[in-house]
């Protein structure tokens, strides 16, 4: 599933090109001469930075595109690897890892949040050395998870915050079932309890006092972005987030391929757990650990966090992992033909789910791979904007495309439209002064609405264009973006339905 990444020369995570731009940023502000530091500035002390830290780190010996495709790949693999680590340590079927492949790829990982698919790769891992500080306290697991959860932290506030819950749900229950093991009484199981919490559970608070003291600091430089009152609290009723669990869960594909596999782990689950009621013959499973708390909590914050919270959009869905998370920890063990049934069933839902990504990948390659090319052709250390008459891929049901230009700016270091630098959050971010101005009517996702004689269009002359259907020759391509201005504008370069523009020379009409 990982390596599935790595098909398309494009990635189809929407907000992604945005942030490899700015780690190719990040990369040039190395040079104390970058014309980059006329207009942006670095920051280190940021929970929103840890895949440009690395990506613009790693461009040292790879390019920059490489280095972003790997880190995905890398954060996908040790997600399920996590999963496993933790099955494997709490006594449960390593089959039951099966059931959370589908979610790998998930809805955040699909609209290219991958600060947060980085830090949920290592909320994961730090939750087996929790697991393993539970019952076998040791203080290099206690630095391992202080460790741990500061890098989950300078990845991404969120996926802290949901380590926290989560290892604060699993720590009670493995404590509980490892002091009753000694057959000790009531007094030395309730110290040996509160031990063994203090001893998973303490170290995480360097994470949380570094995500503290950046909110305190942000929060000084710009007290609005953690507000939007227009949406603030907003959410879907419940019975919505489950009835349609899966598309808020991942909803990758039209087809809907990936919620088949997703609602097929779930019904496999479901059976597991029925099956776990039958009489047993032979094999005893008396005093397996029972994991029931980490399903409830996952579970709740998914059903009661609001798709906006303290001004950051699309909450909830990106909780769904933590709730799968709970379910397979949740799951029991069973014995004799269902076991071996249903494990096989699960190994095989992984597998398909493995092939299915791929296949979509492929198809996504095959209708984005003309994009990357046109890019190639862009002439280097310009200024570029998109437009995309029809988001829609076969591969992958999101608006993948939107910023293609943001991979121009990554692969020729130039500069790029709706730039996320204004966002304070991020390491790079723009000087003061000299972030563009907003454009009155911004064409992300609406093409129609493109001027281009508008400020904002000037200040970004270099123009990615994905066609509308209709228009197949370049008179028609031009007619329906320039209008009257068709025959100023010079083509860059052409392939497919893909087309680059240069627009420099043409007039200001004065407006935003």
């Amino acid at each position: 599933m990982a390596s599935s990444v790595l098909i398309p020369k494009l990635l189809p995570c929407v907000d992604y090109p945005q942030h490899l731009a700015l780690a190719d940023v990040a990369a040039r502000l190395r040079d104390p001469n970058a014309i980059e530091h006329q207009t942006h500035q670095l920051s280190y002390f940021t929970y929103n930075g840890l895949f440009h830290v690395t990506a613009a780190a790693m461009s040292r010996v790879m390019p920059i595109e490489m280095a972003g495709r790997l880190i995905v790949a890398g954060s996908l693999f040790t997600l399920g690897a996590a999963v496993l680590a933790l099955l494997r340590t709490l006594g449960k079927p390593p089959s039951y890892a099966g059931l959370f492949v589908p979610i790998i790829f998930s809805f955040s990982v699909r609209w290219g949040f991958v600060n947060y698919g980085l830090a949920t790769a290592i909320a994961a891992s730090t939750l087996v050395l929790v697991a393993h500080a539970t019952l076998r306290p040791r203080l290099s697991t206690a630095i391992g998870i202080a460790v741990m959860g500061l890098l989950c932290a300078y990845a991404h506030v969120l996926a802290m915050l949901v380590l926290c819950t989560m290892s604060a749900a699993l720590v009670p229950e493995i404590a509980w079932w490892a002091s009753a093991q000694t057959g000790a009484s009531f007094a030395k199981r309730a110290s040996s309890i509160f031990g063994r919490a203090l001893a998973a559970l303490g170290p995480l608070l360097v994470g949380c006092a570094f995500c503290v003291q950046v909110y305190r600091l942000q929060y000084d430089w710009n007290p609005a972005m953690y507000k939007d009152p227009t949406l603030e609290g907003t959410a879907p009723p419940i019975w919505k987030k489950l009835a349609i669990f899966g598309e808020y869960a991942t909803g990758l594909h039209s087809d809907f391929a990936d919620q088949v596999c997703l609602y097929g782990a779930i019904l496999v689950g479901i059976a597991i757990a029925i099956a776990s009621f039958a009489p047993r013959k032979g094999k005893s499973l008396d005093g397996q650990l029972n994991l029931r708390l980490p399903f409830v909590v996952g579970l709740a914050a998914y059903l009661a966090t609001p798709v906006v919270l303290q001004g950051t959009h699309l909450i909830f869905q990106r909780l769904a992992q933590a709730a799968a998370i709970g379910f397979v920890l949740a799951l029991p063990r069973i014995a004799g033909r269902a076991e071996r049934y249903l494990s096989r069933i699960s190994v095989g839902i992984a597998l398909a789910c493995g092939i299915s990504l791929t296949y979509h990948s492929t198809l996504f390659a095959i209708d984005t791979n003309d994009a990357s090319r046109v890019i190639d052709d862009m002439p280097e250390r310009r200024a570029a904007a998109t437009i995309v008459y029809g988001f829609e891929t076969r591969g992958f049901n999101a608006t993948t495309l939107t910023h293609l230009h943001a991979y121009y700016a990554a692969r020729k270091h130039g500069d790029w439209a709706f730039s996320f630098a204004r966002y304070l959050s991020v390491p790079v971010r723009f000087r003061k002064g000299a972030e563009p101005p907003w454009p009155a009517k911004g064409w992300e996702f609406s093409p129609k609405e493109y001027n281009p004689r508008c400020k904002y269009a000037r200040r970004f002359p270099l123009l990615i264009v994905k066609a509308p259907a209709h228009a197949s020759s370049e008179h028609d391509v031009k007619q329906a973006i320039f209008g009257i201005d068709a025959e100023a504008v010079r083509v860059v370069s052409h392939h497919g339905r893909f087309w680059s523009f240069d627009t420099t020379g043409l007039p200001e009409d004065g407006t935003f």
